[in-house]
Order: structure tokens, then sequence, then C-alpha cells
């Protein structure tokens, strides 16, 4: 017999096209196409409550086809890579017209998590049942005491989960349920009814993603072991903490997915330039379709996530808003660090995962890190670093290890090549001195100073995932052996009387003078008062003094960034930005004839 759901499914069908989708819908059980679906009327669905079905599209659903589908009565409730929205209907409506290949609802081994099902034979379990989120929550209850499970009460879950302990044959039962989206474990926190912090969704362009279906293939679809560079900008920080410190822990939450794939992340210029991840603390209403509720009850909203180009449209993609509303933390409690390493992963194409230890499960753990499986789903998408070309860098000018010379300094050049992501190459020398090549693949440096004896220049490449190799050269400064000219001796002549000279007259005028050299430029660092220092700051100020003869004081940090010195015989260079590992900060002085000096410090942010 063809309940009320089935028949509506029916129609449903027999209105859509006929052409089935070539791509399929990924779910968590398998991925779902047409040719794989049983015929409407064996579907077998509860007669209750509103009809939710699976709309694949032929593209990427437009917010034109989501208006058109309300009007004509569905509402959007989910989505799906690639190219389909859950939607639910209370009544038949058509799809003629719509660029739809197939439409379905879930089937009931499609609501189950594979991590279930592998542990069937273990016995009852306590599990998370998903409701889809336009199921009003009594609703929810009602079906579930008429069901063979035992609700368990907890203060912390997402709007749309109940907690339950069940049989497998009981979950059998309820995955029957049209109003049940999926059904996956529960954390040992939400068993012993610890506080949890709940993550809805990841986005997609028309809905939030449920937990029934997998993601797509990550930013534009990059070939696994092939370098993806991103960017990240911060839009608005939060009133609650301090800007920097703020800042520091997000960046130190991108870099940790970044040491275990082909990814690198860069400051970028603005949210609005493509492959951008826009970090902003918002509240309420903010611009982008989901706003923050504001109300006090039920589940806090901490952040969302967009998902990545291609899955969402730039700019929105991978941007991820904080809500500013909650009781924000570093190091405790509402933990900036562990909320936006799991926002980070939404924002690199991961979807939540059914495992409880994983970062990744849609229930926050403070203090939480990567697990086996958040890394294996990363690399999944971007490959394994370790799978690069081994890091190296060669000294191809001068063209020998080791060599004499006259000279006060000393050109090289050469090449750097594998490693993950971009390089930057960087010399020391034993005698003191540091700083930043021009170039990577292919760099050169100007001029490294010598001194008498024995220099050992290390040249050195690190790479995106904190890889270094290194290169040296010794270099032997000559001191010169040749001896000035003899003066020869004249005969001594006598000393002849020597006539008294008038007085001096004081009303003369004085002879000019010629003014005293200055010499080259010199320059100190006085602040900070040593060459490697070791901060969790995200800036540095530096301070010291010069000669007089100096017209301008300019700074460059390894990492990039540069800029120019406040003042001269005393000098400030203010807020120097730092990035997390080694900055190299080389202070320069000039004076109008173009001649210069240098100082630098070795800075290593934690």
């Amino acid at each position: 017999m063809i309940n009320r759901l089935s028949a509506l499914l029916l129609f449903v069908w027999l209105a859509s096209l006929t052409v089935w989708a070539s791509g399929p819908i990924h779910l968590k059980t398998r991925n779902l196409t047409a040719a794989d679906y049983p015929a409407a009327e064996a579907l077998g669905m509860a007669a209750r409550g509103p009809g939710h079905l699976l709309v694949q599209f032929t593209g990427t659903p437009q917010a034109s086809d989501v208006q058109e589908l309300e009007r004509r009565g569905a509402r959007v409730v989910g989505a799906a890579p690639d190219g389909a929205l859950t939607i639910s209907v209370d009544r038949p409506i058509s799809l003629e017209g719509l660029a739809v290949e197939w439409a379905g609802p879930l089937l009931p081994e499609d609501k189950i998590s594979p991590l279930l099902s592998a542990a069937a034979d273990m016995g009852p379990a306590v599990v998370v049942i998903e409701f889809h989120p336009d199921v009003p929550i009594r609703r929810a209850l009602e079906l579930l005491r008429g069901a063979n499970v035992r609700i368990l009460k907890h203060p912390s879950l997402a709007p749309n989960h109940e907690l339950v302990a069940a049989a497998p044959a009981a979950l059998a039962e309820v995955a029957q349920y049209d109003e049940v989206a999926y059904i996956f474990p529960a954390s040992n926190d939400l068993v012993q009814g610890n506080q949890v912090l709940a993550c809805t969704s990841a986005m997609m362009g028309q809905a939030a993603v449920g937990q029934y279906v997998t993601v797509g293939a990550g930013w534009g679809g990059a070939d696994a072991n092939e370098m993806v560079q991103l960017n990240y900008v911060f839009n608005q920080m939060s009133a609650r903490l301090p800007a920097a410190a703020t800042q520091s822990e997000i960046v130190r939450a991108l870099q940790e997915w970044a040491k275990y794939t082909n990814i690198s992340f860069l400051p970028g210029s603005a949210s609005a330039v493509d492959r951008t991840v826009a970090i902003m603390f918002a509240q309420g209403e903010h611009c982008d379709g989901f706003p923050f509720p504001q109300d006090t009850e039920g589940s806090p909203v901490l952040a969302h996530t967009f998902f990545p180009s291609p899955l969402n449209s730039e700019p929105i993609a991978g941007q991820m808003h904080l809500n500013e509303d909650q009781d924000w933390h570093i190091g405790s409690d509402v933990d900036v660090y562990t909320v936006a390493l799991h926002q980070a992963g939404h924002a690199l194409g991961l979807g939540h995962t059914d495992d409880p230890t994983a970062v990744m499960y849609p229930y926050y753990r403070f203090g939480a890190m990567l697990s086996a499986g958040d890394i294996a789903a990363i690399q999944a998408l971007y490959g394994n670093p370790n799978t690069a070309a081994a890091l190296s860098v060669t000294i191809s000018n001068p063209d020998t290890a080791a060599m004499t010379t006259a000279a006060l300094s000393i050109a090289l050049s050469g090449t750097a090549e594998g490693g993950v992501g971009a390089l930057q190459v960087n010399w020391t020398s034993n005698q003191g001195g540091a700083g930043p090549a021009t170039g990577a693949a292919s760099w050169s440096i100007g001029a490294v100073p010598l001194s008498a004896g024995s220099n050992v220049i290390t040249v050195q490449v690190t790479d995106s995932a904190g890889q270094t190799a290194s290169s040296s050269i010794a270099v032997t400064q000559q001191v010169s052996t040749i001896l000035p000219p003899t003066i020869p001796t004249l005969p001594i002549i006598p000393t002849l009387p020597i006539a008294p000279t008038a007085p001096a007259n004081p009303n003369a005028p004085s002879a000019p003078t010629t003014p005293t050299p200055l010499g080259p430029p010199s320059l100190n660092i006085t602040s900070p008062g040593m060459t490697i220092v070791a901060t969790s700051l995200p800036s540095l100020t530096m301070s010291g003094t010069a000669t007089a003869n100096v017209t301008s004081i300019t700074w460059t940090n390894s990492t990039g960034s540069s800029g120019t010195a406040a003042g001269t015989i005393s000098w400030t260079a203010a807020a120097i930005p730092l990035l997390v590992g080694t900055n190299t900060i080389i202070v320069s002085a000039f004076d109008a004839a173009g001649d210069s000096a240098w100082r630098s410090v070795t800075v290593v942010r934690q």
C-alpha cells in the first residue's frame, strides 16, 4: 500500500526530469544515484509528519532555484555536495521546469552511521539522533517515546539532536521515521553528561550541511600533493579579548592543519580576494543570511564557517564567523583556539565526522588535538606533505666550498627546491649577522660582510611545513701584508733663531675651518638587548641609536613585511608583525651619500 509520503514522492518523481545525474550525492554510507534507488512504492516511509526529499540538480543550485522551490511550497532545510538540496514538503509539488535530475527521500539504511553498523553485534549503544532542522522538538520526542529507546537528558545538545540509548534493532526502527535525518555515536562527554559545545554545521550557499553527507574536493578541486596557498584576513576581532592574542590563537589553529598537508596560509590583503579565509566576530544579523540567535535559550551557537570554493562562491567561500555574544577565552572554557581549529577544518572543506575522538566531531572538546582521522581526512583532500621532493639548497656562486679573499664582503647566489609550499631563504655568519636572500627557487645575496680570518656563511631554506635544509661556504678574509713605503732619512738642519711674532689681533676675522668628516653611518639596537629573542606575542617593537649623519632607518622581516623607523639618532620601529616560527629582522641605517650600516635580531615566535 502506498502511504502519504510515498504518493508524494511518486508525484514529485514523475514530474521531474528523466535524465539521471552523472554526479552522485555523497552520503556517509555510500554515493547515492538515482540508478541505485528503489521504486517509490517500496520505500515504506512513515505516514505522519512532513516529507523530506533529496533533490539532485544538474549543477550547483542557485538562489533563484531556492526561491522557486519556496514559491511552490517547499522549504530548503539542508545542502549536500554535489548539487543537491534537502527540502521539506507537506503537500505534493511539481519540480517541472527546474534543473532537477531526480529526487527521493533518504533511505533508512543511509541514516545509520557506518561506525554503528560496524558495532551492531556489541549490543545497545548511546547515540545522537539528528532530526531534520524543521522538525519541532515536541514531534521528535513524541516519535522517540513511541519507539523502544531510552531518552537521555543533556543540557547542551544542538537544537535538532536527541541523546538516546537503544539496541541496534530499535535504531533500525527509528531510522524508518521520515523526520530522522541521521544517527551517529555519542561521545564520552555526552554519555557522562559533561558540559559540551555544539557546532550546528558547516554552511553551503543555500543551507547548513547535514551530518549524513560528506563534502567535496576542497579549494578548487586541487590535486593531492599539489601545494594550495590560502590567505587569511581579520575583519573584526572580539571586544572581549586582546586582538593580538586572539589573532595569534586563530593563526596557530590554521597552521596546525597546514603541518599535516599541502596547504600554506599567508597574511592576506582583503577578504574580497579569492582563496582568502576571512575571519570575524559578529552578532545577530551579520549580512550572510545565517544570523546568530540573540536569545539565551537552548544550545548556544558559537560559530559557523562556509565551505571553500566551488561549493560556495567567492568571496563568501571559506569565511569563518564567530559569535561575539559568547563568553570567549584563551586557554579555557569557550576557547578561541579549540573553536578555530574545528572551524578551520570546515574552511578547508571538511564536514562533521561521526568519530567522537576527532576534532571534526560536531561537539567541541576543550584542548582537542587533531586525531589520526582528522589528518587522514585532510590528506585525502590535499595530500601528504611527506610525498613532496626532498628540500635542498645549493650555493652555485662561488662554486667552491672554501675560498680566500681580501674583499670586505662577498655576494652569493644559488637555487632551492623541494619541500612543501613557499620557500624562504636566509643566511647567517659565524662572525655575526644574518639576513634574507632575494628570491627562493633562484636566490641571491648582494653582500655578506666579512671579518678578518675565517667566515663560515650558512644559507638555509625553510618550507611552509617548517622543514629546513642548509649549505655552507668557508671564506677566509686575508689581511694585507704589504708594508708602507720607506721614507728616506733627511740631514739634520740646524735650528735657526725664531723671530718674535706680533701679538694676535683679537678683532681680525677667523680663518675658515674644514668640517671633520663623520665617516660611514653607524647603528645600534638597544631594545631588545639580545640578538635571539623568543616570544609568543604577534608583534615586536625595536629601538636604538645611530650616528648623526644617518638620514633614514628601515627594517625588513624575513617573513615578508618591511617598514621605516621613527627618528634617526634615537629611533623606534613599532609593532613589527611576527609570524609563528623564525623571524629575522634586519634594521638598516642610510646616510645622504647612500652608505649604510645594519644590525639584525632573530625572533622566534612560539
